[in-house]
């Protein structure tokens, strides 16, 4: 059988039928952004499509790993503030910005590297980059210069040794139907999807965000397997808070929802918390058993499995995938190019079709949206930003 994708008449309107039924479907907002109500939402206090960020300078929007223009080097990045040309907004100069790489296999950070920024000036912010490692990661003690620039221009970013550093607006390298899902799904605002307005919009190919991004040499990272995640940290009341956390895309997006969880909003701002190596067992396995719910009944809450025969997935095998998706981490191997979704992530790799078919056991496949054509093929790799 042909597997459906979102362009199928019949599906919409199967997935149109989850909003009379007060279901909440997967994949409301983009990869990571605003992904949880401590960091923004969809609508305006009117009700009115306008997502937007509370604290835009530690939403996390993706994570990406893949290997650089170059054999034996490989890319970390990882953009945040979501629309920037729209809202506004600049690196926080009380904010963290921390890409971890575990080099062991026990989804704890063996190196961090933390960007930091300072006051607006010129239209720019500078910044520094520092390297940790070992012990140092814990209290981010004894770290190394790897860099430093301005925001204003690429041009004044110094990368020590063999590294290269960036810090500072790009086009957003994520693209997915965002406005034409939510108006068909969800009834929120004008747009439709393709099938319906015959137009597959991508909401993101016109915005900016703010990006950061490092290229090392392979040896650095360990030479073999490694695991990725981003965070973010601000500092209020004289003390560093949690503010946001990602690795692999839409993973609180799409699995921590009211369709399963009654206390689906804490449990958003829980995982932003929850460190990946504790993921599996916080809360009592909350995350776990979300998952495991989604994954077994999603086909049934869309009406995919009546329309199409889809099935979901078994109990044994939504546990297997739940191991697998769990902790949240981006898996890579720093000797091949990255081929996603479970090992790295490059710019260009369709997320949305990835998740969408893993979450249907194969059954939905597409939104109808393709890859952005302005990513560069050398460093900082993400796109300039549009004017």
């Amino acid at each position: 059988m042909q597997r459906p994708s979102l362009r199928n008449s019949a599906l919409v309107a199967a997935a149109a039928l989850t909003l009379a039924l007060g279901g909440a479907p997967l994949l409301v907002t983009g990869a990571d952004h605003l992904d949880a109500p401590a960091l923004g939402g969809l609508t305006n206090m009117g009700g009115d499509f306008a997502p937007h960020s509370e604290h835009g300078d530690r939403d996390i929007n993706d994570v990406y790993v893949f290997e650089g223009s170059m054999a034996k080097r490989t890319v970390l990045a990882m953009t945040t503030n979501p629309a920037i040309n729209l809202f506004g907004g600049n690196f926080g100069r009380n904010v963290r910005y921390v890409i971890n790489v575990d080099t062991d296999g026990n989804v704890k950070p063996d190196i961090k590297y933390v960007w930091r920024f300072g006051a607006e000036e010129d239209g720019g912010q500078a910044y520094v980059v520092q390297r940790y490692r070992g012990e140092g990661v814990k209290g981010l003690h004894g770290g190394k210069l790897a860099g430093f620039g301005w925001t204003g221009d690429a041009d004044t970013a110094v990368g020590i040794g063999s590294t290269e550093v960036f810090a500072g607006v790009r086009s957003d390298p994520f693209f997915f139907d965002l406005t034409g899902f939510v108006g068909t799904v969800f009834g929120i605002g004008d747009d439709d999807l393709e099938v319906i307005d015959n137009d597959a919009n991508d909401f993101f190919a016109e915005l900016n965000t703010n990006a950061l991004v490092i290229e090392v040499p392979d040896r650095e990272l360990g030479g073999g397997d490694i695991a990725v995640w981003g965070t973010t940290q601000y500092r209020a009341n004289g003390k560093w808070h949690a503010g946001d956390q990602m690795g692999r895309p839409a993973i609180n997006t799409v699995f921590n929802t009211s369709l399963v969880d009654s206390n689906a909003a804490a449990t958003k701002n829980a995982f932003n918390r929850v460190k990946p190596s504790r993921q599996r067992t916080a809360l009592d396995g909350q995350f776990k058993a979300n998952i495991i719910a989604t994954l077994t009944n999603i086909n049934q809450v869309l009406g995919t499995d009546e329309a199409f025969g889809c099935s979901d997935y078994t109990r044994a095998e939504a546990r297997a995938l739940a191991r697998i998706l769990l902790p949240d981490v981006i898996t890579y191997n720093v000797k091949t190019e990255a081929a996603g979704p479970l090992n790295g992530r490059a710019p260009a790799d369709d997320v949305i079709d990835a998740e969408l078919g893993l979450t249907t056991n194969g059954c939905v496949t597409s939104d109808g949206v393709d890859a952005h054509s302005d990513y560069l093929d050398n460093f900082p790799y993400l796109g300039k930003p549009h004017s």
